[in-house]
């Protein structure tokens, strides 16, 4: 089990940046800035292959607030796209948050999705 900073993280695209990047996709979930952080627990990792048609949209671009004063070790996971396979909303943007590493580590790899046969899979993050 791990404890994460997340809920309300602040993920919105910079103001500078957005005006240079190509439109978001009609499916993206709202970003909207934090008012606190609060403390969750992580679910654990998914034991089934996920499968999507497509590759996700572009990575979004995330504001990384500074890792809260009370877990200075705290380690960045950023955002990734969520495949839901429904009509009309087929991607959803995962926000990025703040983690408290288990002990021994102390770096995150992102999870990515790879071309499979039959579709994109999702190969999960881990630590390192």
């Amino acid at each position: 089990m791990r404890t994460m900073f997340a809920g309300s993280v602040a993920v919105a695209a910079l103001a500078g940046l957005a005006a240079c990047s190509a439109p978001e996709p009609a499916n993206t979930a709202a970003a909207t800035p934090a008012a606190t952080t609060t403390v969750v627990t992580a679910a654990a990792p998914s034991q089934y292959v996920i499968l999507a048609p497509s590759p996700p949209p572009k990575a979004q671009v995330e504001f990384r607030p500074p890792p809260p004063e009370n877990a200075p070790n705290a380690v960045w996971q950023p955002g990734h796209w969520r495949w839901l396979g429904q009509s009309g909303a087929d991607w959803q943007w995962v926000a990025g948050s703040y983690v408290i590493p288990p002990a021994g580590y102390h770096q995150w790899v992102p999870g990515q999705w790879a071309l499979q046969t039959g579709g994109w899979a999702w190969i999960e993050g881990h630590w390192a």
